[in-house]
């Protein structure tokens, strides 16, 4: 917290697989959005409602390569495709420290992996890794 103001600092975040948790020591952010689809409806009279329907949620996180853990989750689960093993999702827990003093933890549910990037080898400079999710639903634990 900084000047009543949440920062990222006040934020952690747990990824449980079912071949076990991904442990990010450098998770540098973040990002998640809510899916939509949104229907508008024009009767006859001209006053168009709109129809808002959630659709799960979807994200991104980014970390700095430390250690193969996300090289890793991906050979195993390309291993497992190939393999005609069966993949089931992962969840998301995100643990926010309020400026108030208390906790809000929030679960997503459903949680679908992507490997978006296994990051650019280049001298001198950190690899820089990302992942993308799909997830069914956010619950406030």
């Amino acid at each position: 917290m900084q000047g009543g103001y949440n920062t990222g600092k006040d934020v952690s975040i747990d990824i449980n697989t079912p071949t076990g948790p991904i442990r990010l020591s450098k998770l540098m952010n973040f990002d998640s959005k809510p899916k939509v689809t949104n229907q508008e409806i024009t009767p006859l009279n001209g006053l168009t409602d709109e129809l808002m329907i959630p659709k799960g949620w979807t994200g991104t996180f980014d970390a700095e390569r430390v250690d193969s853990t996300l090289d890793d989750w991906w050979a195993q689960f390309e291993s497992d495709y190939y393999n005609g093993v069966n993949q089931n999702p992962a969840t998301i827990t995100e643990t926010i420290q309020e400026v108030g003093g208390g906790v809000t933890t929030w679960r997503y549910t459903h949680v679908i992996l992507k490997l978006e990037d296994a990051g650019k080898k280049e001298g001198d400079k950190t690899i820089h890794q990302s992942m993308s999710f799909t997830a069914r639903r956010r619950l406030k634990v």
